[in-house]
């Protein structure tokens, strides 16, 4: 069980990792080449919700997957007194990464609803293209800050998974 685990946190993790990398090099600047306003905002929600509903499941089956192995596969020793090891802070790193993700995450949907009402405005003709654009830098500047707290996650799930490094007494 610990490996079926191991494999489906990793899945979940590149569900979410994966489609960020691609929004942000390929999907978000192909939607700039669209300059009617109204099919621009429905391609960018049509993805976006559908990557939502991705990254949604991914996040809850990575909490669970993660609880699973903290519980079931790490060392009896190691968690029980995770601070005596080197595990112990890279599993806190990891989890303030992943909190700070849940929040960039919530932050994001915010800024995406604004986004969505600036644009529908400016299409009726009473809107602000200006505050519109900054908005949308904004949410690039987001998304490129949650790309990286992302990686990061990654970065120290490796390590914890290496037990030979993280299961060292420090």
């Amino acid at each position: 069980m610990g490996n079926l685990s191991l494999v489906l946190h990793f899945f979940a993790a590149t569900l979410i990792v994966g489609p960020q990398v691609l929004l942000f090099f390929a999907v978000v600047p192909s939607t700039w080449l669209i300059e009617d306003e109204t099919l621009k905002r429905a391609v960018t929600r049509v993805v976006t919700q559908r990557y939502g509903m991705i990254a949604g499941i991914a996040m809850a089956t990575s909490l669970i997957t993660g609880l699973y192995q903290f519980y079931n596969v790490t060392p009896e020793v190691v968690s029980e007194d995770m601070n005596s090891y080197r595990f112990g802070w890279i599993f806190i790193t990891k989890m303030t990464l992943f909190t700070a993700f849940i929040a960039m995450v919530a932050v994001h949907a915010v800024i995406g609803r604004r986004i969505g009402r600036l644009a529908d405005a400016v299409v009726a003709g009473d809107g602000d293209e200006f505050a519109l654009e900054n908005q949308r830098r904004f949410s690039l500047m987001l998304t490129m800050a949650m790309m990286a707290v992302s990686i990061g996650i990654l970065v120290f799930g490796v390590l914890l998974g290496r037990g030979e490094f993280s299961h060292i007494e420090i």
